[in-house]
């Protein structure tokens, strides 16, 4: 574990557990002079790779997740999201497979 992530961590566990008391990435960042990206990376470290049960959730920030209904929250927007970015990415690859259509095309007309 960084020294970053050790210190957000310890942070969100002594001053932010439960969704009451969740605090934004930008606070976190103010009050740790960690970047904001840097918090950002350092809490999907801490979840992904150090299995912490924190939340992050759009509404209200990080924090320490206290109970089996705040994990169905986070757990239930992290969903929301990989099935939003899901769609995104088969937009992307539909629009790139068109886009290469229509250049063998142009190119079968000259």
């Amino acid at each position: 574990m960084t020294e970053n992530e050790t210190i957000i961590l310890s942070r969100l566990r002594k001053y932010h557990r439960g969704k009451e008391c969740a605090i934004t990435f930008k606070r976190l960042s103010d009050l740790t002079g960690i970047n904001q990206r840097e918090v950002r990376m350092c809490v999907a470290e801490l979840v992904t790779y150090h299995e912490q049960p924190i939340a992050g959730t759009s509404d209200a920030g990080y924090y320490v997740i206290s109970s089996k209904e705040e994990f169905d929250q986070a757990s239930n927007e992290l969903m929301s999201r990989i099935r939003k970015l899901s769609k995104r990415h088969k937009g992307l690859r539909h629009g790139y497979m068109k886009s290469k259509q229509v250049i063998i095309k142009q190119l079968q007309l000259v």
